[in-house]
């Protein structure tokens, strides 16, 4: 642990931006004993039966670097496919999916006191199929498996692991645990198997039985609006800015979403201006190196885990933007350049035209928050006499470290320049992902254009236009990808999120600088996504589901980035009309959930 003011490892994951799901709950109630409390004596292995455990699996080589991580792990990972199901069901196993994200700190503790424990990993061999998820390319199942975890057991988080039935019915979840309540849980899980397999089965099936699509009164614009400012109003911090909660998140959408109304209460006004104010002063921001992590893991914005995301900042650079256009703050549109050259030095690969995917919270020591803190020693050897001494006195230097391994540097009023320079981690040393998600770079395509829209500068442009073509001509393709690794190879297929967040950056585009040709482009993206995506209970997430349970909703949620079916009722108002009845219940129930639906009702009034 790098926090000193971290309390239970059993609090400490990658956490799930905060959301509150109230429809499911009561269906999994009968299924809480499966829940253990991991007491119990962990099983005895022979020594033979550890030496013999094999020390690479079928992950060796992986596209994904989170998933090739663990080919080292000593138990028979498997990549998520249909032959996951078809093995648990010849070998009457339950299916365990460990799913995650390489940026993410605690799935790699999650790894290295689990995974490649001989004990933890003999028993997931021997009682369980075991899959491991990067949850970055498979979206919409593992947004499943978060939300039967909450509805479950009340929190969800990454590493999220749940447990099916062989034929994909979830039974149970859990997030991160330290090693004996590890093994403990396995074992405690596999005797509720082998005791009562149909008992399981009946009620875990019963759990995953689709919701029937009832159609209430539409809701209008007007109506929506007054519940998302009183949602807010409930819910707002307004004395640390951003949400109440322990953890604090950007929460994009939802900002996003207020920034394009013309005139807001004049609490909320200042709530907004002071969550923007934070966000950019306090440590949700790396004032070092740019771009911002991805939450704190406290209310006032000070300690955060270091992972940084590209879907964050590309949609943090665009709100900034907005709120320098909107509220004539030059604050916020130089935070919104900043983090914008952050993404170019950090995360965008000039061979690819496209942008990684994140860079991790841990260095390549495993130390969280190791490119980023800084000891005394080190900031005595590293600064000027001068400047350390104004940092001894403004980081209170004479008082015990924040952190495990020093200060987390924060702007200083005197010799800063001079500090930032001299404390630069070099670029090539910090870990990072590099899926480059379509999805996310269609966010930075937005992020862009915002650019362009708040300097008028036409090198924003011009990168603007170099990524939609990039873009367009993925999407275009026979086969169009979730992602591209490091050497252009496809990774996956395309989910409705990389379509609507590229159909939505290239509206935007063509807003400033319309042509024929992009609205050809987008005309046929339209029509591509609406023929894989769209049947006759709304929008799909994905093009396949696997999992029997699986359940399709009539509106997606925003989570840490905006609905993929919002901005795709967008982009053919007219076309969903017909939708608003089956989703009004759900924005009524869960405004803040759904805040990306503000701009879908308003393009269907238009």
């Amino acid at each position: 642990m790098v926090q000193k003011q971290w309390v239970s490892h059993q609090m400490t994951v990658c956490t799930y931006s905060p959301k509150r799901f109230l429809g499911l709950l009561f269906l999994f109630i009968s299924l809480n004993f499966l829940n253990f409390s991991a007491h119990g004596a962990p099983s005895q292995l022979s020594e033979s039966s550890t030496s013999q455990v094999q020390k690479s699996n079928g992950l060796k080589n992986h596209s994904s670097p989170y998933l090739a991580m663990h080919s080292q792990d000593p138990l028979n990972w498997l990549d998520w496919s249909s032959q996951a199901l078809k093995r648990a069901q010849q070998q009457n196993k339950p299916i365990l999916i460990s799913s995650g994200y390489f940026a993410c700190h605690w799935c790699h503790v999650m790894q290295k006191e689990n995974y490649q424990d001989p004990v933890a990993a003999q028993l997931m061999d021997q009682h369980f199929i075991s899959v491991k998820l990067d949850r970055e390319l498979e979206p919409d199942l593992d947004q499943y498996l978060i939300e039967f975890s909450r509805n479950l057991t009340g929190q969800a988080g990454w590493p999220q692991h749940v447990v099916l039935t062989p034929q994909g019915y979830p039974f149970s979840a859990f997030g991160y645990l330290p090693n004996a309540n590890f093994i403990n849980t396995l074992n405690q899980l596999n005797t509720q198997w082998q005791t009562q397999p149909d008992t399981i089965t009946r009620l875990a099936k019963k759990a995953a039985e689709p919701l029937e699509l009832k159609r209430t009164t539409p809701i209008r614009p007007a109506e929506f609006k007054g519940l998302l400012l009183q949602a807010i109003d409930t819910q707002m911090d307004d004395f640390s800015g951003g949400l109440k909660g322990t953890n604090k998140f950007p929460e994009s959408p939802v900002l996003l979403s207020l920034l394009t109304l013309k005139m807001l209460p004049e609490n909320q006004q200042a709530w907004l201006t002071l969550t923007l104010e934070q966000m950019q002063n306090q440590h949700l921001q790396d004032h070092i190196q740019g771009g911002f992590y991805r939450y704190t893991v406290d209310p006032e914005w000070q300690i955060p885990h270091f992972e940084k995301m590209g879907y964050d900042n590309a949609q943090l650079a665009q709100i900034y933007f907005l709120a320098g256009q909107k509220l004539n703050r030059q604050d916020f549109t130089n935070t919104a350049l900043q983090t914008l050259t952050y993404m170019e030095q950090h995360l965008f690969n000039p061979k690819l035209g496209l942008f990684a995917s994140s860079q991790s919270a841990l260095d390549k020591q495993g130390i969280e928050g190791g490119d980023y803190l800084f000891s005394r020693v080190e900031l005595q050897n590293q600064l000027s006499k001068p400047a350390f001494k104004v940092v001894e006195e403004s980081w209170q230097l004479n008082r015990p470290a924040p952190y495990d391994i020093g200060w987390h540097p924060k702007p200083t009023d005197q010799y800063w320049p001079e500090i930032k320079q001299a404390l630069q981690t070099p670029i090539a040393v910090i870990p990072v992902d590099e899926k480059h998600i379509i999805s996310w770079n269609g966010l930075a395509l937005s992020a862009y254009v915002s650019a362009f829209e708040s300097t008028q500068n036409m090198v924003f442009l011009n990168k603007a236009l170099a990524l939609a073509q990039r873009l367009t001509d993925q999407l275009n393709s026979q086969q169009p990808p979730r992602a591209l690794d490091i050497n252009g190879e496809k990774i996956g297929l395309a989910t409705l999120e990389d379509f609507a967040y590229v159909i939505n950056g290239l509206q935007k585009l063509h807003q400033v600088q319309p042509t024929e040709q992009r609205a050809i482009d987008i005309k046929n993206l339209n029509t591509k996504v609406h023929t894989l995506f769209l049947n006759a209970s709304g929008w799909q997430a994905n093009q396949q589901a696997l999992l029997p349970g699986q359940n399709r909703l009539p509106a997606l949620i925003d989570d840490a980035i905006p609905s993929a079916s919002a901005l795709m009722e967008c982009a053919t108002p007219k076309a969903g009309l017909s939708r608003n009845p089956f989703y009004a219940k759900a924005l009524r129930d869960e405004p803040l959930n759904y805040a990306s639906y503000l701009s879908v009702l308003n393009c269907q009034r238009e």
